[in-house]
């Protein structure tokens, strides 16, 4: 299992748009479970002051995508990690349920994984409000994971 280290220093070096410092903080790596913070931004508001569908689609698929690293790792080498099964595990489907508006502030996603086969795996993120125990959103995703 990666530790919450080095799931931060996997995604800073291969997916800088979504890595430590931007709009995602990854909080936890948990056996079968991650928790990801999406950071508030003006930009993340749609219309009405709420955050925008797309953003929560985001977190709730990075969240997701982390729990699964977080099982099956990157590999020995992270000069190579982009070769290693866990990196190259892709979105195959993903649904998402928007609950009720979201308030204009951080958003917390609880990932786990319900399932972590040979070839797929398959999660849910739960999506609250910064501060607010009462769910704005319900992911469920199934990732494609390539041969180990």
């Amino acid at each position: 299992m990666l530790s919450l280290e080095q799931v931060n220093a996997f995604l800073t070096r291969h997916f800088p748009q979504i890595g430590p410092g931007r709009d995602f903080i990854v909080e936890a790596v948990d056996p079968m479970s991650a928790r990801l913070r999406l950071v508030y931004r003006e930009e993340h508001l749609r219309p009405g002051g709420t955050i925008s569908g797309p953003s929560m689609f985001a977190l709730a698929d990075v969240a997701i995508y982390v729990a699964i690293l977080g099982e099956i790792g990157v590999g020995d080498d992270p000069d190579n990690a982009h070769l290693s099964a866990g990196s190259l595990t892709v979105t195959t489907n993903l649904n998402i349920n928007f609950l009720r508006k979201p308030e204009p502030r951080d958003l917390i996603a609880e990932a786990r994984l319900m399932k972590l086969g040979k070839r797929l795996a398959v999660g849910e993120a739960w999506l609250h409000s910064e501060g607010s125990d009462d769910a704005v959103a319900h992911a469920v995703a199934t990732y494609s994971v390539p041969p180990r």
